[in-house]
Parts: structure tokens; C-alpha cells; sequence
């Protein structure tokens, strides 16, 4: 489904609205809110001093996100979302995603996934999709709706470290090639030659220069050979076409929960700016936190 499309866990949400206009699926004075915290944000590049000033382009899609999280609270018993929250509640439990040191999945990390990467349905709606839907509907700010299509297909990517100019890092995706100049508000520069695996995004609007990587990056501590290996192993069971496979893989995995098992079990240590990784999805005795390596440590141990 593309971000135009509207789908039918959407329709049924938005036809819910209009038959009981008196209980609104989206509050118009937050919608007007929305709208002129926004253009604020756009016209000056810089934020008010709530969202956050040295960042503009972050705080520009922090504000769209915690927006939309606000709206999702607000409908969350709603029966046609009843799938998606019981499947985020799971997710939660079963992760307690608060970062380190209680839990490598960051909640950043964890919301990105609830809102913008879990689909349901034939149209794979997510719930960044059917509010993106709404939103379209009930006229929202064009540039408002822009930084939201820009969530909704947001994917994480493996970047490889190329060094520092004027302050930014320099950032090229595996597979894509593309070359990003980022700033990262969780505070880390890194080194030249890691690999990140990080959710990236383009500069908000044209008048900002600087892509975000959104969240506090994971520092794969494996070499880049190894993981092209795994990716010209894993792709082809995907897609035919690399890039078609690889955004696939990168936006939904191999299942449900295939990045956060994967972040969960190749967990190895943590600094408040990254969290660093060890192993490859595909090879279990290469994670520190996979049973088969905590049974391979036994046997050497014992040996």
C-alpha cells in the first residue's frame, strides 16, 4: 500500500467520524495546534524551547511523532485498533523496552516500530498509515502531512561510518549506496569504518539541511564483509530485485519482531549515546544473548 492509498481499517475509522462528527476522531483545535507549532518550526528552523533547539529537523519530526502517539492514545479503544494495541502490548512485555542497561530495545526504538513498521491486513496498514489517512481528510497543513508520509516510510538501514565534515557525520546505506549528512541528538559522532544500524531520515523540509538519524543509533560491532555476506545470503529469499529486498528486510524483517530479537540478542554493552551489537541474524552462536551461545560458552568452559 502506498501512502496515498487509503485502507480499509482507515475507512472504517474515518466513515466512524463522520457519522458521530460530535465525537471527533481527530480534535480540530489540536489539528490547528499541530498546524502552527509546525509552521513555526519551518519558518524560523529552530523550535520553541519545549521541543528542543539545536536539532530543528529532529524536534520537527519529534513533535509529528509525539502528535501522533497523543492520537492513537486518544482512539486506542477503538475496535478497528484493537490488533495493533494488543500486538504492541505483547511486544512490550515481552521486551520491556526502557534501553539500557534494562533492555537494548530503546523506546524510541519501540514506538518507531508500533507506529510507523507494524502492518496488518492485505493493504498493510500501519497505524502511522490510517492516521496519515485521517489526517489528509481532515485538511491538515501540507508541510505537516509531508513529515508524517516521511515517518510512515521511514525504515531502520545498515550505514556505514565515512568520516566527520562540517560537524555532521557522514553516513552511505549498504545496498542503496545513498550518502547522508546526519546529526545524531543522541550525542554519538563514532568512527570512521562502523556500521550502524539506524533509522535515518531526510531533511524535513527543503530548508533544513541535515538528515536525523532518529533514535539512539546501535553499533554493530561486526565487519562489513560479514554482513554483506549475510545480506547476499538473506535478499534473495525476500525479492528478486536487491533494493526491493533490502528496504523490505529493513522495514519488516523476516518476521514480526525479527529486529528487535535480533537487537535483543546481540546486546553487548552500552554508553548513554549507543548501544553496541555483537553477531548477525542468521548466525545464532555469533549473539551474546542467543541460547547458542550461552550453550557454546558452557561447553568451552567445561572443556
Amino acid at each position: 500500500m502506498t501512502t496515498h492509498e487509503i485502507g480499509p481499517i482507515a475507512k472504517k475509522l474515518i466513515a466512524a467520524g463522520r457519522k458521530h462528527q460530535r465525537q471527533q476522531v481527530v480534535n480540530l483545535a489540536a489539528v490547528r495546534n499541530a498546524r502552527d507549532q509546525m509552521r513555526q518550526i519551518i519558518d524560523r528552523a529552530k523550535p520553541e524551547e519545549d521541543i528542543g533547539t539545536e536539532y530543528p529537523g529532529f524536534a520537527a519530526y519529534m513533535y509529528v511523532t509525539n502528535w501522533v502517539l497523543g492520537l492513537v492514545e486518544a482512539v486506542q479503544d477503538a475496535r478497528e485498533l484493537g490488533r495493533f494495541m494488543e500486538r504492541i502490548a505483547q511486544a512490550e512485555d515481552a521486551y520491556m523496552p526502557e534501553g539500557p542497561p534494562m533492555s537494548p530495545i530503546t523506546r524510541s526504538m519501540f514506538w518507531a516500530w508500533s507506529l510507523w513498521d507494524l502492518t496488518f491486513g492485505l493493504k498493510r496498514e500501519s497505524l502511522g498509515s490510517i492516521v496519515l489517512a485521517i489526517s489528509r481528510v481532515q485538511g491538515l497543513d501540507p508541510t505537516f502531512l509531508r513529515i508524517l508520509e516521511t515517518l510512515v516510510e521511514s525504515r531502520l538501514g545498515l550505514h556505514v561510518h565515512e568520516g566527520m565534515t562540517d560537524e555532521r557525520i557522514v553516513l552511505r546505506e549498504m545496498i542503496t549506496g545513498e550518502v547522508r549528512r546526519c546529526v545524531c541528538p543522541a550525542g554519538y559522532d563514532g568512527r570512521p569504518g562502523e556500521l550502524w544500524l539506524a533509522r535515518v531520515l531526510p531533511p524535513p523540509v527543503p530548508a533544513m539541511d541535515d538528515a536525523v538519524v532518529f533514535a539512539t543509533p546501535y553499533v554493530i560491532e561486526a565487519g562489513r564483509a560479514a554482513w554483506q555476506a549475510y545480506l547476499d545470503r538473506t535478499l534473495p529469499k525476500v525479492a528478486t530485485d536487491p533494493r526491493t529486498a533490502y528496504e523490505r528486510l529493513m522495514k519488516r524483517g523476516l518476521g514480526e519482531r525479527f529486529w528487535f530479537e535480533y537487537v535483543f540478542e546481540a546486546y553487548a554493552r552500552h554508553q548513554p549515546e549507543a548501544v553496541f551489537l555483537m553477531g548477525l541474524p542468521d548466525v545464532p552462536e555469533s549473539r551474546p544473548h542467543s541460547p547458542h551461545y550461552v550453550e557454546r560458552a558452557l561447553e568451552a568452559s567445561s572443556d
